[in-house]
């Protein structure tokens, strides 16, 4: 083994890590693939590394058996946070650097893979201090009360959620909610308010505790039951055997689940293809010590095939391509010859982008500031704010706010939401944007249809037709374009100073002086002109 940095960085790169410091016998390493959990710990890394550098084939994460611990759900979890999976691992002797090894995995899988706990989140436990079976179950906040990990003071589930640091941090996910999830063994001992704090009495492990209990709690069940996987495996690489808990559910299929389940997936991949994407002329034999060494079992190789077994833990594996990778890793990827690209292909921008950018600069000489704003608004803005009725908005099914419900059919209503934000600044003010706007389409083929336009508005004591119809005309003649105005009537702009912009007879857009009321509406109380042009008709000449 090499004791410096260079050579040290060579060995992790099979775990894409680099070395950021060594000191003595402590290696401070980052570990690059955040695509694979199950190495985001010294335990995860050790065995990734035993294979890759020779050891021999991966030991299998086996189960020796099945726990007497039962644990029920309760009905009323469902819609709150309705699935949990555990395990037990009995004959850990932990030292201090290995506990703190688990609880940094604990909250990196907690914060990513689990979403910040929304999704999946771990509690470990003193498997020998809980009485079977566990109830997970709900309480009324104000009445439950346990010492949270850390304190010595009982406290209500509510007063936990107010006042502990990870109350506050994670409570928000079930707040909501008038009951709230808890772990009860069959002494009412409570075991935790999950997702949010431990107990102090049986959620604390120490270098004591040698049988552990390992609980997952979270709202999709595949996340779930892959965590769980991940740390029993993880506590396994440190002399841990992993028994079984069993889980009876009163919803879903199937209502008994026996976790984890670690027994390895089963593959197929052809060599043919692994030469292919490699560039390489590797054996049967080749390709199999190969995959061996990344952890892969291999089963058999005939034909073009060759039958692999992917170890539960490895829960990145999604495609064929990824366990090619590792198979390259597994060889060293640096000793892979490179190939230049047959195709050759120069990078330019699209020809949207090259418009949108020559408009835009063409505004900015006008005297014109560009804004951005968001293609997602409300009613209130797009329709009635400017005194407009409109039937064609695309809604969304499932707006997470009141304010983001639909989207916009135009931009104007956009720009004078951002001039009522701007009302202490000096004036005049003139801004413009270059955005998309959505529609509903005219049937089921179409259903809806998309465009890119230019609105701008002037806003200032003056402002009126003349100012807003020079500047659009100086727009037009510096793209080479000409367009007719006819008047016309519009509920968002001014009687007998409004006028429809025509294109070789085909309506692409609207300008004029703004009805009192929609500026008012924003509390705007200086007049304003605007106009709005489809920007399909700016083509570049």
């Amino acid at each position: 083994m090499p004791r410096d940095k260079e050579g040290l960085n060579e060995i992790f790169a099979f775990v894409k890590g680099d070395v950021e410091s060594l000191e003595g016998d402590i290696v401070s390493i980052e570990v690059k693939d955040s695509n694979r959990p199950d190495i985001w710990a010294v335990e995860g890394i050790a065995r990734a590394l035993r294979g890759y550098l020779g050891g021999g084939r991966t030991k299998e994460v086996r189960v020796l058996g099945r726990s007497n611990l039962k644990v029920v759900i309760d009905k009323r979890v469902k819609p709150i946070r309705p699935f949990i999976s555990t395990a037990i691992v009995k004959g850990l002797r932990p030292t201090d650097e290995a506990l703190k090894s688990w609880i940094n995995l604990q909250e990196k899988l907690d914060q990513t893979y689990g979403r910040k706990r929304k999704r999946a989140s771990i509690g470990f436990y003193q498997a020998d201090l809980i009485q079977s079976p566990l109830s997970y179950t709900v309480a009324n906040p104000d009445i439950i009360t346990f010492t949270p990990l850390g304190s010595e003071k009982k406290q209500s589930l509510r007063e936990i959620v107010e006042s502990h640091p990870k109350g506050a941090e994670y409570g928000e996910i079930i707040s909501q909610f008038e009951s709230w999830p808890i772990l009860v063994d069959g002494a009412d001992n409570v075991l935790s308010l999950p997702p949010v704090i431990n107990s102090n009495d049986l959620g604390r492990i120490t270098t004591e505790t040698k049988n552990t209990l390992v609980e997952v709690t979270g709202t999709n069940s595949e996340t779930v039951h892959n965590t769980l996987k991940i740390v029993v495996s993880t506590l396994a690489e440190r002399g841990g055997k992993i028994y079984t808990c069993l889980e009876t559910y009163p919803y879903g299929s199937p209502r008994i689940l026996v976790s984890p389940n670690l027994s390895p997936t089963r593959a197929s991949i052809r060599l043919s293809y692994i030469n292919s994407l490699l560039g390489t002329s590797l054996t049967f034999k080749e390709a199999s010590r190969f995959a061996e060494r990344a952890g892969y079992g291999v089963r058999r190789a005939t034909g073009d095939t060759i039958q692999l077994e992917i170890p539960g833990y490895r829960t990145d594996i999604m495609h064929s391509v990824d366990i090619i990778e590792d198979i390259a890793i597994a060889m060293d990827i640096n000793e892979l010859k490179p190939e230049w690209p047959r195709i050759w292909t120069g990078g330019n921008f699209a020809k949207e982008t090259d418009e949108t950018e020559s408009v835009a600069e063409i505004m900015v000489g006008l005297g014109f500031q560009e804004v951005l704003t968001y293609a997602l608004t409300s009613p209130a803005v797009v329709s009635n704010k400017v005194q407009q009725s409109d039937g064609k908005l695309v809604e969304l099914l499932n707006p997470r706010m009141i304010t983001h419900t639909v989207l916009r059919r135009w931009l104007l209503p956009s720009l004078l939401e951002v001039l009522s934000h701007n009302t202490h600044v000096d004036y005049p003010q003139r801004i413009f944007e270059i955005g998309p706007c959505i529609s509903r389409g005219e049937n089921q083929i179409h259903p809806i249809q998309e465009s890119r336009k230019l609105a701008a508005v002037t806003v200032h004591a003056n402002a009126g037709f003349t100012e807003i119809r020079s500047s659009f005309d100086a727009l037009a003649e510096s793209k080479g374009r000409s367009f007719q105005i006819k008047e016309t009537e519009h509920p968002s702009f001014l009687s007998g100073r409004c006028g429809v912009i025509l294109s070789d007879g085909e309506e692409v857009g609207i300008i004029g002086e703004l009805n009192p009321r929609a500026i008012k509406s924003w509390g705007l109380n200086l007049p304003a002109a605007a106009f709005e042009v489809e920007m399909s008709n700016l083509s570049l000449t």
